[in-house]
């Protein structure tokens, strides 16, 4: 009996001090994460080298909406008919689906630009393997621009 005990204790032991671990590390990572706010939030008024502000900040505000009207009435019908079988992601970059087949550095680095900025409207996975299976580009009025044009002759 004073095996089982002891057997016990050790396993109490055990969780105790993972539990301590555990409380230990998110305390930690709460640091860290108000000591990067603080810095984020934080402005420099140093001048660098060429006169620039050293914690140079740009506005950003928030989209209202992922998706243009189109592509949420598109999305809402893909997920609709393929629900039980495929899983659908939108705006996917290009450069996460495809990657260009060379050896050559310089070549790889041209290739990769061409589709690094570049965006799918839509891929279709597989629902476990999340292998990739088809990707969908929409044709909406914005699409006949000059510069669309192109963008979509590329990709298709």
């Amino acid at each position: 009996m004073g095996t089982l005990a002891s057997a016990s204790v050790k396993g109490r032991y055990k969780v105790s001090s993972l539990i301590v671990l555990l409380l230990i590390c998110a305390g930690v990572g709460v640091g860290a994460i108000a000591l990067l706010s603080r810095q984020a939030n934080s402005t420099s008024s140093k001048p660098t080298q060429n006169g620039a502000d050293a914690a140079q900040s740009y506005p950003y505000s928030c989209q209202k909406y992922l998706f243009t009207r189109a592509e949420t009435t598109f999305y809402q019908a893909l997920q609709n008919a393929t629900q039980s079988q495929y899983l659908v992601f939108g705006k996917v970059r290009v450069a996460d689906v495809l990657k260009p087949q060379t050896d050559n550095r310089g070549d790889w680095q041209r290739v990769f630009n061409k589709i690094s900025a570049k965006h799918f409207d839509f891929v279709l996975c597989d629902r476990d393997s999340l292998k990739v299976l088809a990707a969908v580009e929409l044709d909406d009025s914005s699409y006949q621009r000059v510069d669309r044009v192109k963008r979509d002759d590329f990709l298709n």
